[in-house]
């Protein structure tokens, strides 16, 4: 007879490695969309422009596009 704990730690694991996978994901569309500020800004659009269409305050967008610089080796990351 099979351990029931056995079955349920490979259920749990399960959810473990999903929420791991899921949050690479997201964080991937950030900094895409990080990336993508910058090319807009790079064009002239302004910040509080981007932060009025999603409605949302310009250091959000200030911040998505500050963790797309540092994770594309632009802009040392703060300590």
């Amino acid at each position: 007879m099979t351990d029931p704990m056995t079955a349920l730690d490979a259920a749990w694991n399960a959810i473990d490695d999903a929420e791991k996978k899921a949050a690479a994901i997201v964080e991937a569309a950030r900094l895409e969309f990080g990336r993508e500020i910058r090319r807009q800004r790079a064009n002239g659009l302004k910040q509080a422009e981007i932060a009025r269409h999603y409605g949302v305050e310009r250091e959000t967008i200030r911040r998505y596009q500050e963790a797309a610089d540092i994770a594309d080796g632009l802009k040392p990351a703060r300590k």
